[in-house]
């Protein structure tokens, strides 16, 4: 059992996100009526990083957040759209681009991805049932390209999330969603996740998804694989579709975080029927490692690489240190 959590921040929180590797940073969007601002913190010091980002959006589609390499080497960067623009801002050199391109303009969804050794930024436009995909020099804000994938044609009200793993994914990021796929005059209901390549242009795999809303995208052994939520089980899966773990989950997880910590992947997994209860799993390890709480309703959460549970809430940013034995 690790316990309950500690606030990291107060205010009200609405999206959270964290470097995959290297130095441990997360990045927290804050929700106010006088305005929302971007927060990033070195865990480490359990510190803020920088001076806020004014009006910062707080839906976590309209952001992205992550380690880009540059001419400093690898640092961490956040991306967000704001007024029809896309904003690429390194937290550590202080350099902002903004991309003032008619293509830029108000993007569904966002992620990071290393397009041939640069850092580029990608955005997804709804256009069901295709989605257009562009991607753009994080660090010049050149285009580097543009490609189109299949989408669906379900409406509103189904979740689609943009996981990336940058830098360890390299060009891979992975689209989720749930539709429907046309075969011939049949329709059949298809639950998939799309593996994208912004360096070929193209979707390269396509992974089974059960509907679950997210399937974190981190890096483990020598690459990096999708952590999926099945009925009953966790389930591990290179971006070529191949199992390298199962762990069973009897809770039922929708939501979860992963992190590679300490060469082992955690995995936090919410528990439905108990709002702020998430399990905490080594997939190595056939029983949970423990428990944590959050003492109000969770918006979002993530797990950083040095074992840093993060819960986004109205009542503030919790941390907690779940690597456990």
């Amino acid at each position: 059992m690790f316990g309950r959590t500690e606030r990291l921040a107060g205010g009200a929180f609405e999206s959270v996100r964290t470097t995959v590797q290297g130095a441990a940073t997360a990045f927290a969007s804050r929700v106010a009526d006088g305005g929302n601002a971007g927060i990033a913190w070195d865990l480490a010091r359990r510190a803020p990083l920088g001076a806020p980002i004014p009006a910062f959006p707080g839906d976590r589609d309209e952001w992205t957040f992550g380690a880009l390499p540059g001419p400093r080497g690898e640092t961490p960067v956040v991306a967000w759209a704001c007024r029809g623009r896309l904003h690429v801002h390194d937290l550590l050199g202080g350099d902002e681009v903004v991309i003032d391109d008619a293509d830029a303009s108000f993007p569904d969804l966002l992620g990071l991805a290393v397009h041939e050794g640069r850092g580029a930024v990608v955005a997804v436009f709804d256009r069901r049932p295709e989605a257009e995909i562009a991607v753009w020099d994080a660090r010049t804000g050149e285009r580097l390209g543009a490609f189109e994938v299949w989408f669906g044609f379900r409406g509103a009200g189904f979740d689609r999330f943009l996981q990336h793993a940058a830098p360890a994914a390299g060009p891979l990021m992975a689209l989720t969603c749930d539709t429907e796929r046309l075969r011939g005059e049949k329709s059949a209901d298809r639950h998939f996740v799309g593996v994208l390549d912004a360096e070929r242009g193209r979707q390269v795999a396509e992974l089974p998804s059960w509907g679950r809303r997210r399937s974190p995208m981190v890096p483990w052994r020598d690459g990096a694989v999708l952590v999926q939520p099945e009925p009953k089980r966790i389930v591990v899966r290179r971006p070529d579709g191949e199992e390298l773990a199962v762990v069973d989950a009897p809770e039922g997880p929708e939501e979860l975080a992963a992190a590679q910590v300490d060469g082992r992947l955690l995995v936090a997994g919410n528990v439905p029927g108990e709002p702020g209860a998430f399990t905490v799993r080594d997939v190595a390890r056939s029983e949970p490692l423990g428990r944590v709480e959050v003492p109000a309703p969770v918006h979002d959460v993530a797990l950083a690489p040095d074992g840093t549970f993060l819960a986004a809430t109205d009542d503030g940013l919790f941390a907690a240190c779940v690597s456990g034995p």
